[in-house]
C-alpha cells in the first residue's frame, strides 16, 4: 500500500527578492519622474535624461534665468541649482553645493565629473573697481564656466567666472580655482595653482 503524503514546499525566497527589487527600482523611479514633472510645471525649463537620482527635500532647482538640463544617470543630493547649466551623464553634485545663478552666462560641467559638498561655482560676480561708486552700484561681472569631462572638484572649491577647467583635472579641497587649470592636471590652493598631473 503506497501511501501519499502531502509535503510543503519552502518558499524560495531568493527566487522573490530579485522581483521585488525591480519592483521597488521601478516605483522609485516612477516617483521621481512624478517629482519632476510637478517641478517643471513650475520650473519649465528643467530637464533630466534617463535614471536622475534627486533628492528634492533638499534640492532647489529655480530657472528664471534660463534652462538646466541634466545628461542620463545623474545625482543631484542638496544644493541651489540656478541659471543657465548643462550637465553631461554621470555627474554627480553631492549635497550641498551652489551652481549658476546667471541668465547671461553658463556652467556646463562634462560627464562622469563629481562635485563634492560646498562648491561655489558662479559665472558672476560683483564688479567693485570703481571708487567714485558704492560696490552695489556697480552691478555684476562674469563670464562662462566650463568643467571638462571625469573631473573631481573637491570640498569648499569656489570656482570664479570665465574659468575652463580642463578634462580629468582635479580640484583639491578649500580652493579658488581663478585661471584656466590644464587637462588632468591637479591643483590646490587659493588662488589655485598646477601641483602635479594625474599619471
Amino acid at each position: 500500500m503506497n501511501e501519499q503524503t502531502n509535503t510543503i514546499q519552502p518558499i524560495d525566497r531568493g527566487a522573490q527578492s530579485p522581483r521585488r527589487g525591480l519592483l521597488l527600482r521601478a516605483l522609485i523611479r516612477a516617483y521621481v519622474r512624478v517629482r519632476i514633472w510637478m517641478i517643471q510645471l513650475r520650473a519649465p525649463g528643467l530637464r533630466f535624461g534617463c535614471r536622475p537620482r534627486v533628492d528634492f527635500s533638499r534640492v532647489r532647482f529655480n530657472t528664471w534665468p534660463g534652462e538646466i538640463i541634466f545628461g542620463n544617470d545623474c545625482g543631484v543630493y542638496d544644493g541651489q541649482i540656478e541659471g543657465v547649466l548643462h550637465v553631461g551623464d554621470n555627474v554627480n553634485l553631492i549635497s550641498p553645493c551652489r551652481i549658476g545663478g546667471s541668465s547671461l552666462y553658463k556652467v556646463t560641467i562634462g560627464s562622469g565629473t563629481w562635485v563634492a559638498p560646498n562648491a561655489y561655482i558662479v559665472p558672476t560676480t560683483h564688479a567693485y573697481k570703481r571708487r567714485d561708486l558704492t560696490i552695489s552700484q556697480q552691478g555684476t561681472k562674469g563670464g562662462d564656466i566650463i568643467i571638462g569631462e571625469d573631473c573631481w572638484i573637491g570640498i569648499n572649491v569656489v570656482i570664479s567666472p570665465g574659468v575652463t577647467i580642463g578634462k580629468g583635472a582635479v580640484i583639491g579641497a578649500n580652493s579658488v580655482v581663478t585661471k584656466d587649470i590644464p587637462e588632468y592636471a591637479i591643483a590646490v590652493g587659493a588662488p589655485a595653482k598646477v601641483i602635479g598631473c594625474r599619471e
